[in-house]
C-alpha cells in the first residue's frame, strides 16, 4: 500500500492525515498569535475612536463568543432508561 506510512499494516494512518496532524500543529499556535494581535488592534481602534472601554470588552467578548461556538454543542436527546 503506497499511501500508508511506516508499513501496510491496517492500523496505519495515511501520509495526508499525517501531514495534516503535523500542519495543524505547527499552525495552531500561529493563528492563536494572529488572533491575539487582531484583538489587540480592536481594542486599540475602539479607545483612539473615543469609545467606552466597556465597550471594547464586550466586542472583544462577542469575537470570542463567536470563535467558540462550535465548541458548545447542544447535548444530544437519549431517550429514557426504564428500570
Amino acid at each position: 500500500m503506497s499511501g500508508a506510512a511506516g508499513g501496510s499494516g491496517v492500523n496505519s494512518l495515511p501520509t495526508w492525515a499525517i501531514w495534516s496532524i503535523v500542519v495543524a500543529a505547527v499552525l495552531s499556535p500561529v493563528l492563536a498569535f494572529l488572533m491575539a494581535i487582531a484583538v489587540e488592534i480592536l481594542i486599540g481602534a475602539l479607545k483612539d475612536a473615543g469609545a467606552l472601554p466597556f465597550l471594547a470588552f464586550v466586542a472583544i467578548g462577542a469575537i470570542g463568543c463567536l470563535s467558540l461556538r462550535k465548541l458548545w454543542v447542544a447535548p444530544r436527546k437519549r431517550a429514557p432508561i426504564n428500570t
